[in-house]
């Protein structure tokens, strides 16, 4: 898992550029990168993003096979969402995570199950809406990883566990939730990576559920508010700036070249230049924590349209095609520990 009162400085470093391989040695071109969160613009994102991206020969990656029956699903790695399903179906993909992989060690996965409604009574027309767990919900995950300096094929795949919902009989059929709303458990694994991401990210966050909980929710909303405002304007240095520390995390988690790198930023300037784009108001929300206080979101309320559920309540309607649609950003914001006092923080997107 994307999308400041007053902008934490930076550090990036400067870096030097070789020129061609024909150049003389003592011809040697520098080019300075930015240094500070404020020099950073839609058109050196991607470059300083790239240099300090660090490349090893192993480059582990880690991915979740999910499979559940009879429920609706969300999951979390290490308290971050990374993972929602509210259909019937199942992920025909694994789920790539090594974004909620701060650093090498013991990871958590958290699943949250819920009963399925009415979704079989729409699917199929008949039943009855289903506001309970059954015996035969259940949900099972496989942890894999693979290496991305390698072929990366399914033959590559090396299983490090597989985890079933937890069940109370010993032929594992009757699932221990059966009669509940709702059932959450957490098991763990280890994974190691070759970076560490646990400082500078929502790694070192302080904890907000500790500060004056009407002052956090204020600077959240003049945070969502200025963010949707300048995205209508196109502003597309200052998204930049948003989306900087962010982007650098998920591209050293995934170890991404620099033309991966602009994709992630194309992608996002194609919703950027769409004129037609327009901010919804930040309305009808709840604020809720993630990574034990650190990182804090504001969230549609709404639970029985399954189409808004947990999803950010920062968001745009645009049109593509003739067709009007809406996009959700991802604002999960964090505050850093280092100058964090319960009266004065700045919040950073994660």
């Amino acid at each position: 898992m994307r999308l400041l009162d007053k902008l934490v400085v930076l550090t990036v470093g400067f870096f030097t550029l070789l020129g061609c391989a024909q150049q003389p040695k003592d011809l040697k071109a520098t080019t300075a990168l930015p240094t500070s969160i404020e020099e950073i613009n839609s058109e050196n994102m991607v470059a300083a993003i790239s240099a300090k991206v660090k490349r090893y020969d192993e480059e582990p990656l880690y991915y979740l096979r999910i499979g559940k029956e009879n429920c609706i699903i969300e999951v979390l790695v290490n308290d971050m969402p990374v993972y929602k399903s509210y259909e019937l179906s199942n992920l025909a993909s694994p789920l790539r995570i090594n974004g909620s992989i701060l650093k090498s060690g013991t990871q958590t996965v958290t699943v949250r199950m819920y009963p399925v409604g009415d979704l079989i009574k729409e699917a199929y027309e008949y039943g009855e809406t289903i506001t309970q767990l059954g015996d035969a919900s259940n949900v099972s995950i496989r942890v894999i990883q693979l290496d991305k300096q390698g072929a990366m094929g399914i033959n590559d795949e090396v299983e490090l566990l597989e985890y079933q919902s937890p069940t109370t009989d010993a032929n594992g059929e009757v699932f221990s939730g059966t009669g509940l709303s709702f059932y959450e458990y957490t098991f763990e694994f280890f994974a190691k990576v070759p970076y560490d991401l646990s400082e500078n990210s929502w790694g070192d966050a302080a904890d907000l559920s500790t500060v004056d909980q009407d002052v956090l929710e204020q600077k959240m909303l003049d945070y969502y508010k200025t963010f949707l405002k300048e995205y209508k304007r196109g502003n597309k240095d200052f998204i930049a700036q948003k989306y900087y520390q962010s982007f650098y995390v998920q591209a050293q988690a995934y170890y991404k070249s620099k033309e991966e790198i602009q994709e992630m930023w194309d992608e996002e300037l194609q919703l950027l230049n769409n004129p037609t784009v327009k901010p919804q108001a930040v309305k009808d929300y709840e604020l809720v924590f993630y990574v034990q206080g650190g990182v804090v979101f504001l969230r549609f309320k709404t639970k029985d349209d399954l189409f808004y559920r947990n999803e950010c309540a920062g968001m745009v309607k645009a049109i593509e095609y003739g067709e009007e649609y809406e996009t959700f950003f991802g604002l999960y914001l964090y505050a850093p520990k280092k100058g964090f006092s319960k009266k004065e923080f700045t919040l950073i997107m994660s």
